[in-house]
């Protein structure tokens, strides 16, 4: 697979999800959905966005070794970012966000070390 299409689809969804997890996490109690009510599950999350964090890194290292070095910063600054608030926050929104973009970003993990 072309690396620069992993590195895209691995660094948006892991940028997305790990961005989404820390937004639900900052919620007032009371504004968390039913499942977040708890401080384990609060906690359990809380490590998949730092899951989601370390699979940006890798992807971020993937882009660095099989690309020119200026396209993976340019992109974790501008592209992954513009593409989370204006596309994929206003389709999905926070749970939803976690939920897919998470799924996608542990998926994406796969085709990283596939095309690594």
């Amino acid at each position: 697979m072309e690396p620069m299409l992993v590195f895209l689809l691995s660094g948006t969804f892991s940028m997305s999800a790990a961005i989404s997890t820390s937004k639900l996490l900052k919620r007032p109690a009371e504004e968390r959905p039913g499942w977040l009510q708890t401080t384990a599950s609060a906690r359990n999350l809380l490590l998949l966005g730092n899951l989601f964090a370390l699979l940006l890194v890798a992807a971020m290292w993937f882009g660095i070794t099989h690309l020119t070095w200026w396209i993976p910063v340019a992109c974790l600054f501008v592209t992954f970012p513009v593409i989370h608030v204006l596309i994929l926050e206003r389709l999905l929104g926070d749970v939803k966000g976690v939920l897919f973009c998470g799924t996608a970003s542990v998926a994406s993990a796969l085709l990283l070390w596939l095309g690594w």
